[in-house]
């Protein structure tokens, strides 16, 4: 697959709010479509709000942008006196790679964003739009990659010990990472072909990825990365809330030593139902931010308004439960 990089991103939009003479010493990307340019615009505000003695240079690939989000982009960087640069894409050609209903095609923006970056700087941390900042990132800004592809953090035992079955390769039930924190040596990963390699590899038709890019990236990176503690990439699910019938249950998870919270699954904290605790990071962001007249997000799919109704009756709203219901039923057979 032949994907230049450069000729992929239509414009580029950038807010330069910084003081003047400053030099922005870390680098951090997000890639999303239309439907998490929410998350990602609290992710940044998050980190802002933790990292005020951080100067950084944020970059946020898309194939989606309105004048309204421009608007309030332009307002956080004002904010809090940084750099915001937006990278308009022409992702038509990524839809040719393997992609489903968990993931779409702008899981693969992250590697643009490596490659497209790695003319311009050293070191990129690349965090999806489910992550919430809840800590300092300055011990991290200052770690040395030198020799090695990546920094990341491994996966939960249960992806690792998939990930070893299905991939055939017994180490990575230690060392399968996940992919939703990479603190990347951009550097290495052009002098490695690493895109090249990973574009060759989901074009084969031989090969079976089920976690697409990530099954990708951990075995273009085994053996070249360091990883990092859990702290950095605290993987937390909301289904747990319906597991455990406890919403004090998160405190197992995140910790007043958290420094980002990954929230996976159906349920993000951007969701009006997810009405937890749990989700207190990510309001405290959302009512600093730009957004915080933009309300929380109702459901679209099948599995969001399934989710909607079981957290709505775990929460005694047992009308809007019964709503939320139908509501799957209709998305269920419009979907058909």
């Amino acid at each position: 697959m032949n994907f230049d990089c450069r000729q992929a991103i239509k414009e580029k939009i950038e807010f330069h709010a910084a003081p003047e003479g400053s030099t922005p010493t870390f680098n951090i990307a997000w890639g999303v479509d239309k439907n998490f340019m929410f998350g990602a615009a609290i992710s940044m505000t998050s980190v802002l709000l933790k990292n005020k003695d951080l100067a950084i240079h944020f970059h946020l690939f898309t194939d989606y942008i309105d004048e309204d989000y421009l608007a309030r982009v332009k307002a956080l960087a004002q904010q809090h006196q940084t750099t915001i640069t937006l990278y308009l894409m022409n992702a038509e050609e990524l839809k040719a790679l393997p992609s489903g209903i968990a993931w779409s095609y702008a899981t693969y923006f992250r590697f643009i964003a490596f490659e497209y970056l790695s003319d311009e700087i050293n070191n990129l941390l690349y965090i999806d739009a489910d992550v919430i900042c809840k800590g300092s990132l300055t011990e991290l800004s200052r770690l040395s990659l030198e020799g090695h592809v990546a920094a990341v953090i491994r996966d939960v035992v249960e992806s690792r010990t998939g990930a070893a079955r299905r991939l055939n390769n017994e180490a990575f039930s230690d060392d399968y990472f996940n992919a939703g924190v990479i603190y990347a040596n951009l550097q290495e990963w052009k002098a490695r072909r690493c895109l090249e390699t990973a574009f060759e590899m989901l074009m084969n038709k031989n090969n079976h990825f089920a976690f697409l890019d990530q099954d990708v990236l951990n075995i273009i990176f085994q053996g070249k990365v360091i990883f990092l503690s859990r702290h950095y990439d605290e993987i937390y699910g909301m289904k747990q809330e319906l597991k455990s019938k406890d919403i004090t249950a998160y405190k197992k998870f995140i910790t007043h030593e958290t420094i980002l919270i990954h929230y996976v699954g159906v349920t993000k904290p951007w969701h009006s139902w997810a009405n937890y605790p749990s989700a207190e990071d990510f309001k405290l962001a959302w009512r600093a931010s730009p957004w915080r007249d933009v309300p929380l997000l109702g459901a679209k799919t099948p599995k969001q308004f399934k989710k909607k109704s079981r957290h709505e009756r775990l929460q005694g709203k047992f009308f809007t439960s019964v709503i939320s219901y139908i509501g799957y039923l209709k998305a269920k057979l419009q979907s058909k």
